[in-house]
């Protein structure tokens, strides 16, 4: 779970610099994963299905190929890397064993790639890494709202 907590806070200081026509779904799906981890009132279909509603019109997969500015590239990545990361833990709290095959690949080597990626969307996310964990393992599970705090507090929220 402390991938999916790391991620996300990094996904809201993402979503916060990014302008995309999609911003109103991002910030649905971000306040669902959110909602998983503080509440456990969200399962994996409803999480996974914000990433890939079954249809060729919705979904963050979809919203994803159709932002056509190439600069957002890592930000979606690692925003659906996040989402995708919670959809699984949601899967594994309900011990269901059956999941999307996407979510087969993911594994503990996704958060470096996830890191690796902060480097190019904002090199002050980058930098601020072992700030963020040190955070988390501070304030162990930490709501949206003390996250959000953070990274105000760390100057991420440009």
């Amino acid at each position: 779970m402390f991938d999916s907590y790391l991620m996300l806070t990094f996904s809201e200081a993402i979503a916060h610099q990014l302008s995309s026509p999609y911003n109103f779904h991002i910030r649905i799906a971000l306040d669902a994963c959110w909602s998983f981890l503080e509440k456990r009132d969200k399962n994996g279909d409803e999480l996974y299905a914000l990433l890939d509603d079954s249809t060729d019109f919705g979904g963050l997969f979809i919203f994803m190929q159709l932002d056509d500015n190439e600069s957002h590239v890592a930000s979606w990545d690692n925003m659906t890397y996040a989402i995708a990361t919670t959809a699984k833990a949601a899967y594994s709290f309900a011990n269901k064993k059956e999941i999307p095959s996407p979510l087969e690949n993911i594994d503990d080597s996704l958060i470096e790639i996830f890191i690796e990626n902060l480097k190019e969307i904002n090199s002050n996310f980058y930098e601020h890494v072992q700030d963020v964990k040190d955070f988390l393992a501070r304030d162990q599970l930490p709501s949206k709202e003390e996250a959000l705090k953070e990274l105000e507090r760390m100057g991420l929220l440009l």
